[in-house]
């Protein structure tokens, strides 16, 4: 009886080694979202839907991809970009008052810090739009989420109106209170990534005429803006104390 007990931890220890994902040393930060199908948008008659911004219900396939666990905080952001701004480190508080530009070319600096190959190239002008930004083929450095990678992360295979179910409340979620918290003050969505709805919007990838950022923040006066759905366009250049990004990890 123990040698087939024996056994059986020994084939258990096996099956894990080779299941096992492997990690680097910053995969502390980021959660790995598996390749596969994934439903995503919301029906034509949920609550607070803005018809002309958002997508029907639909199954979308991705490649496996790590998505960062929190918002960018701070510390993350300036240490990056060697800015000269106070702020409290210890707070480990997002971000904000960053345009979507601003957080394309924090994805570019971190990408050299580490090594990496840039993600985004921008154009030897002054003036930068939205449309003069191009994505390097085969990079493998830092990107913003598309709007499809953050709704796959943020809904964690629920179909209901949050990941949180059919209501969201301030015990899941900082929205309508007095301004940012830590990151990760709150429970996760189940695929362990923080702060999804709620804190700071978030910025996405763009589509062919805006910019756009997802998720709520502690400014929405209601759920409406928390919803795994909402999506807000605006332009490249607008920075808010309520908006903030997080990131994907290269493979």
């Amino acid at each position: 009886m123990k040698i087939k007990y024996f056994v059986i931890l020994i084939i258990c220890a096996v099956f894990s080694a080779c299941t096992e994902k492997k990690y680097t040393d910053t995969d502390s930060e980021f959660v790995y979202i598996e390749a596969g199908s994934y439903t995503i948008g919301s029906p034509i008659d949920e609550k607070d839907r803005w018809p002309k911004g958002e997508e029907d219900i639909r199954i979308v396939t991705t490649n496996g991809f790590y998505i960062s666990k929190t918002e960018i905080t701070e510390k993350e952001y300036y240490s990056v970009m060697n800015a000269d701004v106070t702020f409290d480190a210890e707070a480990e508080l997002p971000v904000v008052n960053v345009s979507w530009l601003d957080s394309l070319h924090y994805c570019n600096a971190r990408s050299r810090k580490e090594g990496l190959t840039e993600v985004y190239i921008f154009p030897d002008k002054e003036t930068v739009t939205m449309n003069d930004i191009s994505i390097q083929k085969d990079a493998d450095g830092y990107r913003l989420p598309t709007i499809d990678e953050w709704e796959i992360a943020c809904r964690a295979r629920t179909r209901t109106t949050y990941y949180t179910g059919r209501k969201i409340t301030p015990k899941y979620a900082n929205y309508n209170s007095s301004g940012r918290t830590r990151v990760a003050s709150y429970r996760p969505n189940p695929f362990g990534i923080y702060d999804m709805s709620g804190n700071v919007c978030e910025w996405c990838w763009k589509n062919e005429w805006f910019t756009m950022y997802k998720g709520g923040s502690w400014k929405s006066k209601n759920t409406s803006f928390l919803r795994s759905s909402s999506v807000v366009f605006t332009n490249e250049l607008y920075k808010a104390d309520y908006i903030g990004f997080r990131v994907i990890k290269p493979m």
